[in-house]
């Protein structure tokens, strides 16, 4: 079981080839289970690792008979038990027996899994228990799986806007040991809603840790996060926010789509700084079928702006109006509904503007 701690631990820092020697090990453990005689079972330190082995994903055959043939001891059967129950799916019986056990009773290893798995079982009911109890198993297995884990599990229950500091260090962690881990996308997920959280408060120091944070993600995923932030920031009326997000998207775009969305929020940007006849042109060259609902939303919103900045008395300039004509024989939609509250929200918007 050390052995495949180990690998499991080179594996989440990214080791190339770890996987299939982690398959390799597996069933060689599953050989020496089998292989085991009674007496061997008396062994506490046997016990503890068929128990880590089942909450390492192992399969559940080996020590399913183990335990059926009443080898293991009566002092661990509950651990073995509920082991099994996690093992085989029966979760709520796995609550019940594992979240009874004290994680602190045992050796450090067995601690960590066991606190990692009573953590995961007691996110739905106690999430202030779940988050203690994944500090103590990254904490007793540094460097390993369990970490990267237990640090994933907590960043999701961590809330990024009322406990900043908490998700700052626990993702800071995270992205210095497991960025390559193969398990990651869970976390640069979780970075990105917190960015884009963290870009509607008005505290620019504090979303540029959140923002910084994201320098080791996928190309793609920064590319969104960008162009999301620019949206919110063009939508609630933070010219410079939204210009400076689009900038770094720039770089980020790799696909023609990608480099014309870059393109469109400059030009809306354009337009909200007066420059009209750019904004117009760009626009003109957008089919507005390949926009998504929320670059609609902001084009007909900017192109409401505009008009308003420009005078005009009806409000929706003629590339508004195309962008969104409903058929008669059909009920309006919500991006026509959108595009109808345009004048609206564009009058909201350049208030929020003009106040910053």
């Amino acid at each position: 079981m050390r052995a495949l701690n180990a690998l499991q631990g080179s594996m989440a820092q990214g080791a190339t080839g770890a996987r299939a020697a982690i398959s390799a090990q597996i069933e060689r453990i599953e050989q020496v289970v089998g292989s085991l005689d009674g007496d061997a079972w008396k062994d506490r330190s046997n016990t503890a690792a068929a128990a880590i082995f089942l909450f390492c994903g192992g399969p559940a055959r080996s020590v399913r008979k183990i335990v059926d043939a009443h080898l293991v001891p009566e002092a661990e059967t509950q651990l073995l038990d509920g082991a099994l129950a996690y093992a085989e799916g029966r979760f709520e019986e796995a609550t019940k027996l594992l979240t009874a056990l004290d994680a602190r009773a045992y050796t450090d290893t067995l601690a960590a899994h066991l606190a990692l798995i009573q953590g995961g079982l007691s996110i739905s009911s106690d999430k202030a228990k779940a988050r203690e109890l994944f500090d103590l198993a990254r904490l007793l297995m540094p460097s390993s799986l369990v970490e990267e884990a237990a640090l994933r599990r907590e960043l999701s229950i961590v809330d990024a806007v009322q406990d900043p500091n908490k998700f700052l260090v626990l993702g800071r962690r995270y992205g210095a040991q497991y960025a390559k881990s193969p398990f990651s996308r869970n976390y640069w997920d979780e970075m990105r809603a917190a960015t884009l959280r963290a870009a509607v408060g008005d505290n620019s120091s504090r979303f540029a840790e959140f923002r910084a944070m994201l320098k080791g993600a996928p190309a793609a995923l920064r590319f969104e996060t960008h162009m999301g932030v620019a949206r919110y920031a063009i939508l609630n009326g933070r010219v410079a926010l939204a210009t400076t997000e689009t900038q770094y998207a720039g770089p980020l775009a790799d696909s023609a789509a990608a480099r014309a969305r870059v393109e469109f929020y400059r030009a809306a940007l354009a337009g909200l700084t007066g420059d009209f006849e750019t904004a117009a042109s760009e626009f003109q060259k957008i089919d507005p079928r390949t926009l998504s609902f929320a670059d609609l939303e902001v084009r007909n919103i900017v192109t409401a702006a505009i008009a308003r900045l420009q005078g005009a008395s009806d409000g929706v300039s003629a590339a508004a109006a195309t962008a969104s004509e409903p058929e008669q024989t059909r009920p309006e939609s919500t991006v026509e509904r959108s595009a109808r509250q345009a004048l609206t929200d564009a009058d909201a918007m350049l208030q929020r503007a003009t106040r910053r």
